[in-house]
C-alpha cells in the first residue's frame, strides 16, 4: 500500500496536466501512486495519459465538476492519505517528502501546503527549499484565530477520515474544498505547513464573471450548511466555524463589490446577517452599508 494516493482531477488541460505530472515525477518522496481523473475531457488528454502507462491510474466520468472527479479518486484511492493537487499547479521536488515529514514527526489528519502564485512556470525557478516551518492544531477548528490565507485546494488528509465525511460536496461552486475542511474541522491532528513553500498555484488571465458567481454560490452554500447543524463540533464549536465561515464571507462580499458585483454582495450581507449578530461582528454590520454605497458612487463616477 502506498504512503500518499495523489489525486488530480482535470479537464481539457492536456498541455497543462504534461507540466503537473512532470512535478509529481520529480518527487524525492517515492513511496506514492497517481490517479487521474479524467472528467469528460474532450481534447487528448486520454492520449497523453496514455503515455505515462503504468505510471498513472486513469480513471474516466462524465463531465461532473472536480468535486465529483475528487470523489472518483478518492474512492480509488489505496494510500494511507490523499494528496490533491489540481491539473494546472506544480509540486517542488521536496514537496511530498515535506509532507511525509510533518506525518511522521507529529501526525495529523490534515495537512495544509504554503503556495506561490506564478503564471509561468519560470517565475517558480527562483523558489528554494525553506527550513521547514509547522503549525500544530489540536484539528481544524481549532485554527480559527489564525488570519493567515489559507489555500484550502492544497491539502493532505487522511484516506480514512475522507470517506467517513463522505468527500466532496458534487456540487459545482467555488470553494467546495473549504467545505470540506469544515466537515473535517474536528478529526484530531491539523498541521499548517508554512514553510517551505510546497505548491505553484497557476493564476489565469481572462473573465472573472464566472468565478464571482460560484463564489457567491460557495459562500451561501456554507452558511446553509451550518445553519442545517452538518459541520462537526456542535454548539460547544460554534464559535470557532463562525470565525471562519464569516472571515470568508467578508472577503468574499469585499471582493463582489470591488468587482462591481454590488447585487452579489449586497445578498451575502443580508443571508449573512443573522450569523454575524450571532458572532458578534459590529464593525462589519454597520460598516458595510455605508462603504457599499460610497464604493458603487465612486465606481459610478469612474465610468463616467
Amino acid at each position: 500500500m502506498p504512503f500518499f494516493s495523489i489525486v488530480i482531477p482535470t479537464y481539457n488541460r492536456a498541455r497543462l496536466l504534461e507540466q503537473t505530472l512532470a512535478s509529481v515525477f520529480a518527487q524525492e518522496e517515492p513511496d506514492y501512486e497517481v490517479l487521474v481523473v479524467d472528467d469528460g475531457s474532450s481534447d487528448d488528454t486520454l492520449e497523453t495519459l496514455a503515455r505515462h502507462g503504468e505510471r498513472v491510474r486513469v480513471f474516466q466520468q462524465r463531465n461532473a465538476g472536480p468535486g465529483a472527479a475528487r470523489n472518483l479518486g478518492i474512492q480509488e484511492a489505496r494510500g494511507e492519505y490523499v494528496a490533491f493537487l489540481d491539473s494546472d499547479d506544480l509540486w517542488f521536488p521536496w514537496t511530498l517528502a515535506t509532507f511525509r515529514r510533518v506525518l511522521r514527526e507529529g501526525g495529523a489528519s490534515v495537512v495544509m501546503a504554503t503556495p506561490v502564485d506564478f503564471s509561468h512556470p519560470e517565475e517558480l525557478a527562483g523558489v528554494t527549499r525553506a527550513p521547514l516551518q509547522v503549525l500544530r492544531f489540536a484539528d481544524y477548528l481549532a485554527s480559527a484565530a489564525d488570519r493567515t490565507p489559507r489555500t484550502a485546494c492544497a491539502v493532505v488528509v487522511r484516506t480514512e477520515a475522507l470517506r467517513r465525511v463522505g468527500g466532496f460536496t458534487p456540487l459545482r461552486m467555488s470553494a467546495e474544498d473549504y467545505d470540506l475542511l469544515y466537515r473535517l474541522g474536528t478529526e484530531p491532528g491539523f498541521a499548517w505547513v508554512r514553510a517551505p513553500v510546497t505548491l505553484g498555484y497557476r493564476k489565469h488571465a481572462g473573465s472573472t464573471s464566472t468565478s464571482l458567481e460560484s463564489h457567491h454560490r460557495g459562500t451561501l452554500y456554507q452558511l446553509e450548511q451550518e445553519r442545517l447543524g452538518r459541520y462537526p463540533g456542535g454548539d460547544a464549536r460554534r464559535h470557532e466555524r463562525l470565525d471562519m465561515l464569516l472571515y470568508g464571507l467578508r472577503h468574499v462580499t469585499l471582493w463582489l463589490l470591488a468587482e462591481r458585483r454590488g447585487d452579489l454582495a449586497l445578498d451575502l450581507y443580508w443571508r449573512g446577517l443573522r450569523f454575524h449578530l450571532a458572532a458578534p461582528r459590529w464593525r462589519f454590520l454597520l460598516g458595510f452599508p455605508p462603504w457599499a454605497v460610497a464604493t458603487s458612487v465612486r465606481q459610478r463616477v469612474v465610468r463616467r
